[in-house]
């Protein structure tokens, strides 16, 4: 209890001596009596001062050093999610563009070919490593069939071999089960295009003299059926082999649609060109000669040809029978 009021005395006491000591420095001003022992207590403790700043410095410039290195980390964090989020975005704009690009393909090839198609977006690849097919997001209530040919924007795909309500598989051109119809898009020698998987595809001339280069186009030729429609390209000549001993020319050709990298496809929905019937079942011709002049009584040539034969034929018994019976 004593401790306490001496403590509080020695306070008010410095409290008093304070405002003593400033009143007094405040109105004596630069010459006033305290000038010289602030001079003096500023020269004692001045080297004083000097070494502490000096002991303190390198531990602030060190605090302050820490506290820059996690504010550099900080704005690097901040700065590579930055980085991410712009290279994300520009992920998605190059794949926006691509995905563009293949559109206008696609509308660029439908209107070269003038068929009526349905868009199509491929959603899955063949079950087994065994078939070359892909599946796409259109199905029979978008008025897909079994047998329509399938395109992009670098030429023939290949045709719808399922249908589903939603979906539909696609048998790819290059799958060793695919055929079409083909011919060289320079000098219209038709033939047949077949596919072998992994090398290139196969065109069949049914001239095995047909003259073909290197570079070539091959496209679709428009018959059997009119499965296909015409002149859709498929791939150029990149090597012509040797007539085999059945009289069959195989010309290799490299497919221009990368099966590698279908992501947008148009079903062709054209109808089909009619078949006309077989030979054996169209009808005979009829022929109709044609009327020959009339006669007198209005009867034409063929009824008076007719009553002719009749009295010749009477006229013949007569004369018949009087020979008879006159011998």
């Amino acid at each position: 209890m004593f401790q306490r009021r001496r403590a509080r005395l020695l306070l008010v006491v410095l409290v008093l001596l304070s405002l003593v000591l400033v009143t007094v420095d405040f109105r004596s001003g630069d010459d006033g009596p305290l000038e010289g022992l602030r001079g003096g207590l500023t020269a004692l403790f001045r080297p004083v001062q000097d070494g502490l700043v000096t002991l303190v410095r390198p531990i602030g410039d060190a605090a302050g050093g820490v506290g820059e290195l996690f504010r550099a980390r900080s704005e690097n964090e901040q700065l590579r999610r930055e980085v991410e989020a712009l290279r994300e975005r520009r992920r998605s704009v190059a794949d926006i563009q691509r995905e563009n690009d293949d559109l206008r393909e696609l509308l660029g090839m439908r209107d070269h070919t003038g068929v009526e198609a349905v868009a199509a977006r491929v959603v899955a690849l063949g079950p087994t490593g065994f078939e070359w097919t892909v599946v796409i997001d259109v199905g029979r209530a978008d008025g897909i069939e079994r047998d329509m040919p399938v395109i992009n924007g670098d030429g023939l795909v290949g045709r719808v071999i399922q249908v589903e309500e939603r979906a539909s598989r696609v048998l790819l051109a290059i799958d060793p089960n695919f055929g079409a119809p083909a011919r060289h898009a320079a000098n219209g020698e038709t033939g047949t295009v077949i596919g072998r998987g992994g090398e290139p595809m196969l065109f069949q001339p049914f001239d095995p003299e047909a003259t073909l280069e290197v570079g070539d186009e091959i496209v679709t030729s428009a018959y059997q059926s009119g499965a296909f429609p015409g002149g859709i390209p498929i791939g150029s000549v990149s090597a012509i082999g040797e007539v085999s001993a059945g009289l069959v020319l195989d010309v290799q050709v490299r497919p221009f649609v990368d099966f590698t990298r279908i992501h947008h496809v148009l079903v062709v929905t054209s109808e089909p060109v009619a078949d006309l019937p077989p030979f054996d079942e169209a009808p005979d011709p009829v022929f109709t000669p044609p009327p020959g002049p009339a006669t007198a009584d209005g009867r034409e040539d063929e009824d008076a040809a007719a009553d002719d034969e009749d009295g010749e034929g009477e006229g013949g018994d007569g004369d018949g029978n009087a020979g008879e019976d006159g011998t």
